[in-house]
């Protein structure tokens, strides 16, 4: 169905942004940044705990509000936090400025997957979900492999200021999909 398309369309390309920016981020961290290997592990550790804690707690805000609206909350954050750092690269020798900003990517990372893993689980049939499921989850996979060798091959082409300007370039084509996502096409999905 044009639903399920498009879910599978937001799931690759989240999963291409998650990708991307695993590859990015740790190598923008531990090279440009200052980072040490041990610093950016408890640092992804940390956060991205948190940002677990986090998303366990979006669960009501999603049932009332919708997997869609809060996406569509979550992906301009997401986007703007990208082209904020990708446009403040005056700020990247400040030591507290660039750790605050790599925990808030990273806690973001977990909020975001659980609102499109809502998203994707609102329109699985019944009678096949757990199949249907496993194949939104494998596009997101497939994604987030895609999202590193993209990454992989434009690295040494670019800057890490395009790099990040590109990642937030494929949320901003992330969040135009998700707007795409519509209820009334399968009986109850979510808004």
């Amino acid at each position: 169905s044009r639903i399920s398309l498009v879910v599978i369309a937001i799931m690759f390309l989240d999963g291409l942004v998650g990708g991307y920016g695993s590859a990015l981020t740790p190598l923008a961290a531990i090279n440009l940044f200052g980072f040490t290997t041990p610093e950016w592990s408890n640092l992804v550790a940390t956060m991205g705990l948190l940002g677990a804690i986090v998303a366990l707690g979006l669960g009501p805000l999603i049932d009332r509000f919708g997997a869609k609206r809060m996406q569509s909350f979550i992906i301009p954050v997401v986007v703007a936090h990208t082209f904020l750092l990708a446009a403040t690269q005056h700020y990247w020798q400040d030591t507290l400025y660039v750790r605050v900003m790599m925990s808030i990517w990273v806690l973001l990372g977990p909020i975001s997957m659980v609102c499109i893993i809502a998203l994707a689980m609102a329109i699985c049939a019944p009678q096949v979900s757990a199949t249907q499921f496993v194949i939104y989850m494998s596009i997101a996979n497939l994604g987030a492999s895609l999202g590193s060798e993209v990454y992989g091959r434009v690295a040494d082409k670019t800057s890490f200021v395009e790099n990040f300007t590109l990642m937030g370039v494929m949320g901003l084509v992330t969040l135009i999909v998700v707007l795409f996502y519509r209820r009334h096409e399968y009986p109850g999905a979510d808004g």
